[in-house]
C-alpha cells in the first residue's frame, strides 16, 4: 500500500475551515477595530457586513454584523461575529501554520473577551478532485462515495451524504460527483462571496467529471462550556487530527489517488 502520510505536494485540498461558536458576547462591534489593528499585519483588508433578517411580524426585522478581515491576496480570511470565529484558508500546507493563525486570532479575541464558553467546534477540508485524461472517478476514490450501478441504465454521477461518529466527534462527509453541480459546496457560496474584491465578480467552476470531497470534523456541547486558550487549540487539533484520519483512511481514497497527488505519478 501507498504511504500516505505527510505533504501531498499535488494536493487536492481547495479549502480548510476551523470554526469556534461561543455564547453571545454582544461588545464585539465595539471592539472590533482594536482587534482588527492587532491581526492587521497577516489580514490588512477588513469588510463589514449587515444582514438582516425577518423573525416574525410582531417582532419585525432584525439586523446584525458581522466582519471578515482578509489577507492582501483575499486567502486568508477571518470571519467574526458575535458568536463565532472562523477562519478559512485557500493556501492550507500544513496544519502547524494553519494553527498559528488560529492562535494568534483565539489570542486576541480573548484579550477582549476574558473568556469563552464555547458551544461548537468544527474543522471541515474541502478537495476538489481533478481528473485526467481517460482517467475515472473510481481510480481516486472508493465506489462506496460513487453511483451505484444497475444494469441497463447509465451512470451520471451522485451526491453522497453520510454521518458517522469517531470517539467522542461527528464527521459529516459528502461527496459529489454530479457533473452539473458547483465544483464548492453550496453553503461555503456566501463565504466566498462576503471574501472576494468588491470590484470583481465571483465566479465559480462546474464539477463536470471532478469530485468534490467535504469533510467536516466536529463537536457540539450541549451546554457552553468555559474554554481557554491552549483547550480549544488542543480541541481543533484532534478534530483535525480525526477529519485527516479519514481523508487518508485506505476505504476512501485510493492508493492510486496517494499516488498521483505525492507526486509518483
Amino acid at each position: 500500500m501507498t504511504d500516505r502520510t505527510g505533504i501531498l505536494p499535488n494536493s487536492p485540498l481547495i479549502y480548510a475551515i476551523a470554526s469556534i461558536r461561543f455564547a453571545p458576547w454582544p461588545l464585539l462591534a465595539k471592539k472590533i477595530d482594536e482587534i482588527h489593528d492587532e491581526l492587521r499585519e497577516t489580514n490588512p483588508l477588513i469588510q463589514t457586513i449587515q444582514i438582516q433578517s425577518v423573525s416574525s411580524a410582531s417582532q419585525g426585522e432584525n439586523v446584525s454584523k458581522l466582519w471578515m478581515l482578509l489577507s492582501s491576496d483575499r486567502k486568508l480570511g477571518i470571519h467574526l461575529s458575535s458568536d463565532q470565529l472562523l477562519v478559512f484558508s485557500s493556501k492550507y500546507t500544513r496544519y502547524t501554520e494553519f494553527e498559528t493563525i488560529l492562535e494568534k486570532c483565539l489570542g486576541v479575541l480573548l484579550k477582549h473577551m476574558r473568556f469563552m464558553d464555547v458551544t461548537n467546534t468544527g474543522v471541515r477540508y474541502i478537495d476538489h478532485i481533478k481528473l485526467k485524461e481517460a482517467e475515472d472517478r473510481k481510480d481516486y476514490i472508493s465506489e462506496h462515495l460513487l453511483t451505484a450501478n444497475f444494469s441497463g441504465i447509465s451512470e451520471v454521477g451522485c451526491i453522497y451524504i453520510g454521518s458517522y461518529k469517531s470517539g467522542e466527534f461527528d464527521l459529516r462527509v459528502r461527496c459529489s460527483s454530479q457533473p452539473d453541480a458547483l465544483a464548492v459546496p453550496e453553503d461555503m457560496i456566501s463565504l466566498l462571496t462576503m471574501s472576494a474584491d468588491p470590484g470583481g465578480a465571483l465566479r465559480l467552476d462546474i464539477l463536470k467529471n471532478g469530485i468534490l470531497l467535504d469533510i467536516d470534523a466536529y463537536k457540539v456541547y450541549l451546554t457552553p462550556t468555559r474554554m481557554d486558550k491552549e483547550t480549544v487549540l488542543s480541541q481543533l487539533r484532534n478534530l483535525h487530527q480525526t477529519a485527516n484520519d479519514f481523508f487518508r483512511h485506505s476505504d476512501v481514497c485510493t492508493d492510486y489517488a496517494f499516488k498521483t497527488w505525492k507526486g509518483d505519478i
